[in-house]
């Protein structure tokens, strides 16, 4: 598109003293058209700030321009296009001075908005849009505004696209991360031919003479179901070949090989070459394989090392791998989060896996530090190797069957913390090994010709099975679950009025 013409007194015009900006371009099935939008000021300044859109029979153009205007009468300086997967494209805009952002929904040739807009990101001053969806989930990717200096990106996602759109890390993690590398966002590109293989955009502005600025390119990782942007010096599309090896799994076996990947920094628990634990770039050599098995403690688990054989353990603060022990120092609470990672508390220290300084730079120490700077780990596994049951990480159920999942282990973990412990006031279980039948007792007024509520949790996972209400006639009675309850160990809270008690109960059939 050649600016050509000359100035029109209300700027709908494509003069050659006009500023250009940010040009996007889609293509619509309908009309046959490419269709192109870019950020449009008067040459003078940036306080027209509108959008100009030309459209064309091939991307290459030539273009021919439709007109200038601002979305419904919003302010738009840094912008993109976005099309669905249902062939609806929007557009999106910095508007309010660059304080929101407009999302708007274009019309059915894209040259114009509806009336269907929505502010997103309010009042965060976020500019630089990128916008891209993998399955149900698109994500966004921004900057801030410091004017034509670069800053730590934004990440940012949604599960509807006019609806809440919830923020995240800096996309980028290695050295350089504080700049973008030194660029602003701008696009990200799909490649064909590969599974979920993305390219960062970034414009690196030359702000005395911004025609002479270049863009940066960079492979965009979306394993971990957040964008991720390492460094690399260079590359090609041989990086895309392996690009989608490790999944995340969909759950905990114990005979199952997984690693364990670290969200903000996109990298694997791994070992250095001093042997200590670290995160580190993808390495078959020195990413390490754990066997994740089950304890009888309620969502614990030991943490096995396939290869050595050895358990990851506190030890007076610090991380090693050591012989199997019955020490709480090998036990760890995998406590599940809201994106499908866990925190993962150590049971004796009451600490948790962190990252030195909170880092993403690869090759940085393990360590065990408090809640505040828990650091979340999720199971993957090598498909390469492994057909394993993948999660479907990037789809609407995945984070509903999640959030119920945390929703049931935080009321489980909560309702154990207010166990009366009391010895004059216990109730007692017998036998604590049965076949589902089993009778309660206690000595205590507080359970004595009361009626009890039953609770019945699944030992090792905390999910509830029951809930029932029986009546202590006297100072006992009997409970038959036979043909109810398959072998395992369960927890079964008994509570009347405030008193609560949790007995520990092993059914075995033979």
């Amino acid at each position: 598109m050649t600016p050509t013409g000359s100035q029109d007194p209300d700027g709908n015009d494509i003069w050659p003293g006009r500023t250009l900006e940010r040009p996007k371009v889609i293509y619509n099935e309908e009309t046959q058209k490419w269709v192109m939008w870019i950020h449009w000021e008067n040459g003078e300044h940036y306080g027209d700030a509108k959008v100009c859109v030309a459209y064309s029979d091939k991307i290459e153009g030539p273009y021919t321009f439709y007109k200038t205007f601002r979305p419904n009468g919003h302010d738009s300086r840094d912008q993109t296009l976005f099309k669905d997967t249902d062939g609806k494209a929007y557009h999106f805009g910095s508007t309010d001075m660059n304080t929101n952002m407009l999302v708007s929904e274009l019309d059915k040739d894209f040259l114009e908005v509806t009336g269907n807009e929505t502010k997103i990101l309010m009042r965060l001053q976020y500019e630089a849009p990128a916008i891209f969806k993998v399955g149900d989930i698109y994500y966004g990717l921004f900057s801030g505004c410091t004017g034509w200096d670069p800053n730590p990106g934004h990440t940012t996602y949604s599960y509807e696209i006019m609806g809440e759109w919830i923020t995240g890390d800096n996309f980028c993690i290695d050295n350089g991360r504080e700049t973008t590398y030194r660029s602003q966002s701008t696009y990200v590109f799909q490649v064909d031919g590969y599974e979920n293989a993305f390219v960062y955009m970034g414009d690196r502005w030359v702000s005395t003479n911004p025609g002479s600025s270049n863009v940066v390119w960079l492979p965009l990782s979306i394993r971990s179901g957040y964008p991720t942007v390492k460094w690399r010096d260079s590359w090609d599309l041989s990086v895309f070949e392996d690009w989608n090896r490790y999944k995340r799994a969909k759950e905990i076996i114990p005979e199952n090989n997984y690693l364990l990947l670290d969200k903000t920094s996109d990298r694997f628990i791994s070992r250095n070459a001093s042997g200590d634990l670290v995160i580190a770039d993808d390495d078959e050599t020195k990413n390490i394989n754990f066997h994740i098995i089950r304890t009888e403690k309620s969502y614990t688990y030991k943490i096995q090392e396939t290869d050595s054989g050895n358990f990851l353990e506190s030890f007076y603060g610090a991380l090693r791998l050591s012989a199997e022990s019955e020490a709480e120092s090998q036990e760890w609470l995998f406590i599940l989060q809201e994106d499908g990672y866990y925190h993962i508390k150590n049971k004796n220290e009451d600490k948790y896996l962190a990252v030195s300084g909170n880092e993403t730079l690869h090759n940085t120490s393990l360590y065990l530090s408090n809640e505040g700077r828990a650091r979340s780990f999720a199971l993957y596994f090598d498909s390469g190797n492994f057909l394993y049951e993948e999660a479907e990480i990037y789809t609407i159920e995945y984070h509903a069957e999640i959030k119920r999942l945390v929703q049931e282990q935080t009321d489980f973990l909560t309702s154990m913390e207010d166990i009366y412990t009391d010895s004059k006031e216990i109730i007692e279980l017998y036998p604590s090994v049965n076949t589902g039948r089993f009778s309660l007792s206690s000595s205590s007024t507080a359970f004595q010709d009361k009626q009890v509520e039953l609770i019945l949790y699944e030992g090792m996972t905390g999910k509830q099975m029951y809930t029932t209400s029986e009546y202590l006639s006297g100072n006992s009675t009997e409970i038959d679950w036979s043909g109810k309850l398959a072998e395992g160990i369960y927890l079964l809270k008994i509570i009347s009025g405030n008193k609560v008690s949790v007995k520990k109960m092993i059914v075995k059939f033979q």
